[in-house]
């Protein structure tokens, strides 16, 4: 499998270990924390081991489990290309992923998702590609990280800052529904000038049609 990394993390409820490129048929094996998908006003999608067996299962997508005494799932982070539909799967050349992640209510604030992130953002190959994040004000846990809104927005930019990625503007109408809702993306090295111009038009829905 693609470039396989384990590190472990030591936390204050026990040592984690985070394994990159798990493959859709590895998932099963493992028990996902209840507490994946619990949020104050909000109920993710991912909230069973078939929904991560999709996510690892599209074209070279990089799944990162965090997994507990080595068998549960407490934290999660995917690359995977954008879904179909959505108006970043119309880049051309597609170079476009999409990098999200979450750890299980009781495992936030524990130091799991920078080095997750760090695992799966930081591969020589992403130098080929555009990778964006898209935060969601209604999907954070404000109750449980005793955070404002705008503190919390500002955890996650000081998290992707540091591996390259910035904010951007976007009129995509999902993020435009709130002024705290973002938009960051990295820049690999390799993209040439070209397909920056695409991806900043494609920021305020402009084809080059």
């Amino acid at each position: 499998m693609s470039g396989r990394q384990t590190i472990s993390i030591e936390t204050t409820r026990g040592r984690v270990d985070l394994v990159t490129y798990v493959s859709p048929d590895e998932v099963p094996q493992y028990d996902l924390d209840p507490g994946i998908g619990v949020f104050s006003s909000y109920r993710s999608i991912l909230t069973c081991t078939d929904s991560l067996m999709h996510q690892a299962s599209f074209p070279g997508a990089n799944l990162c489990l965090a997994l507990h005494q080595g068998q549960n799932i407490v934290g999660y982070c995917v690359r995977r290309p954008p879904l179909a539909g959505e108006r970043w799967a119309a880049m051309d050349p597609p170079v476009l992923s999409e990098v999200f992640g979450e750890n299980a209510r009781g495992w936030r604030n524990l130091g799991l998702m920078k080095p997750m992130l760090g695992l799966v953002v930081l591969e020589p190959a992403n130098e080929d590609r555009i990778l964006y994040i898209v935060g969601y004000s209604w999907h954070w846990d404000l109750d449980e990280t005793k955070k404002t809104m705008m503190q919390y927005r500002d955890t996650i930019i000081n998290l992707l800052t540091p591996l390259g990625f910035r904010q951007y503007p976007t009129n995509e109408p999902n993020v435009s529904l709130r002024a705290e809702n973002l938009f960051m993306a990295r820049i690999g090295q390799n993209i040439e000038r070209p397909v920056k111009r695409r991806f900043t038009n494609l920021l305020f829905g402009i084809s080059d049609d």
